[in-house]
């Protein structure tokens, strides 16, 4: 017993000076001085100070970056002048930087990050391009002034608007700027007239904001991120509409793009199993990939005939059972045409 004592504290002691070497290697990796520096804003995290000067780190601890983060000095700063403005941008009396880049041609006395968290300054609003991976000036006309992000934060940062136009990836929009608005669930908008879902034109090569539908009463989304909407009597799929003038009874999303509406069953927004499977005493399982009634089980389309139906019930998420046999959902399942591994009781 004694001699497990003393190698388990030798293991302990190894462990210490294992992630003490990390931790002095990962800062001599990345220049780091040890002890970090001090903050230089109390109400952000990612900008310090030290002997060497201002820095930017995106993560908490220095040992993060081996896998993720950024971190960086800000060559040239101004310690009497810096300036941080949120967790991201800073300033000091001639130079922007975003983390630790410099923002070239940016009027530092005038720069800003806006209520919204739109950056600009008296000349330019500054869009992030991902093409060129940097902040660049906008080149859509926008009104400095009175610009903002639509959607406050950098959730929807491709969306702006000032005091006349709503502008999505800088082209402004035909819509009604004083009502459009974007429903909180997922990726729909809204005007007093119409409904917009936004989308990848591989054609043009650019993202743009289809008209739907004329904008109808209630408006309903079955859940965060799904791309089915109900429209008063319509149901929408993405930019299409997949059922027009229905009494909609139920309207519920059973798993990844596939949904009830009221008896009807949607998978990717077109109907699938229509007179095969009882939607109204259906169970879903498994991400609403496997569906079952009194009389038959389904993997997607697939009718499985070899499960009895009428007492095949759920165990744990992967694990399911009949009168015969257990079923345990494959390792690699989504490369399969049947989903279980089949064992006898």
């Amino acid at each position: 017993m004694k001699r497990t004592r003393e190698s388990g504290v030798k293991r302990g002691l190894v462990c210490v000076a294992v992630a003490v070497a990390l931790y002095y290697g990962v800062c001599c990796l990345f220049s780091l001085p040890v002890p970090r520096g001090t903050r230089v804003s109390a109400a952000h995290d990612t900008y310090y100070r030290n002997v060497r000067g201002i820095y930017f780190i995106s993560v908490s601890h220095p040992l993060n970056l081996i896998t993720h983060g950024h971190f960086g000095y800000l060559k040239g700063a101004d310690e009497r002048s810096f300036t941080v403005l949120d967790d991201v941008w800073a300033k000091d009396a001639e130079q922007v930087w975003y983390e630790d880049e410099p923002l070239e041609g940016a009027d530092a006395a005038s720069f800003e990050v806006d209520a919204s968290g739109l950056p600009k300054d008296a000349n330019c609003v500054y869009v992030f391009d991902t093409s060129e991976g940097r902040y660049r000036p906008a080149r859509c006309g926008i009104d400095v002034e009175t610009a903002e992000y639509f959607v406050p934060g950098h959730l929807r940062s491709f969306l702006m608007r000032d005091r006349d136009s709503v502008y999505f990836y800088e082209k402004p929009l035909d819509v009604d700027r004083n009502s459009f608005t974007a429903l909180e669930k997922a990726d729909w908008y809204i005007d007093d007239d119409y409904l917009y879902n936004s989308g990848y034109d591989a054609s043009l090569g650019q993202w743009i904001l289809n008209r739907v539908d004329s904008l109808r009463s209630p408006v309903d989304v079955p859940g965060p991120g799904s791309r089915y909407l109900r429209n008063g009597r319509n149901i929408i799929y993405c930019n299409a509409v997949i059922a027009r003038d229905i009494d909609v009874k139920r309207f519920e999303e059973v798993g990844v793009d596939k949904c009830i509406v009221n008896d009807m069953l949607f998978l990717d927004g077109n109907r699938i199993l229509e007179d095969s499977l009882d939607v109204a005493e259906a169970k879903f399982y498994f991400y609403g990939h496997i569906a079952a009634d009194a009389h038959h089980v389904f993997y997607g389309r697939t009718r499985l005939d070899d499960i009895d139906a009428a007492t095949f019930r759920q165990i744990d998420d992967e694990t399911f059972e009949d009168r015969d046999f257990v079923y345990t959902i494959k390792e690699f399942v989504w490369k399969e045409r049947y989903p279980f591994d089949r064992k006898r009781k």
